[in-house]
């Protein structure tokens, strides 16, 4: 699965992508939602990870631009924060939009990839 990582904080994204890549994903980096929004123009991703709480273009306006103007409107997306009461005012499609605490330990994280990419088998087959 290739996934497009975002979060502002290179210690996170640097854990996450040798999280992701032990487990056999391709993990592609981007330091906020403007430098994601020039990953998508260029690659093609099954996943996407973002944080919520971003400069220049916070997580959930790249949400809304993936959702609205480009060919990954379907692309799952998990939001990841420290905030949790944050969640609740996302517009989120509980069918392609989840959300995880940046507490969760690493097998809850690699649960709920693995469960999003069966999604995604499930429904391309």
């Amino acid at each position: 699965m290739n996934i497009l990582l975002v979060d502002d904080e290179q210690s996170f994204l640097d854990v996450m992508k040798a999280l992701l890549n032990a487990a056999g994903h391709s993990v592609v980096l981007a330091g906020d939602g403007k430098a994601a929004r020039e990953v998508l123009d260029l690659e093609k991703v099954d996943l996407i990870i973002s944080d919520i709480m971003m400069p220049t273009l916070d997580g959930a306006r790249f949400h809304s631009y993936v959702r609205e103007f480009t060919a990954n409107s379907d692309v799952p997306f998990i939001f990841m924060s420290g905030l949790t009461d944050v969640a609740q005012m996302l517009d989120m499609d509980p069918a392609r939009d989840f959300f995880l605490s940046k507490n969760s330990n690493a097998e809850e994280i690699l649960k709920l990839v693995d469960q999003v990419s069966r999604q995604g088998s499930d429904a391309s087959a």
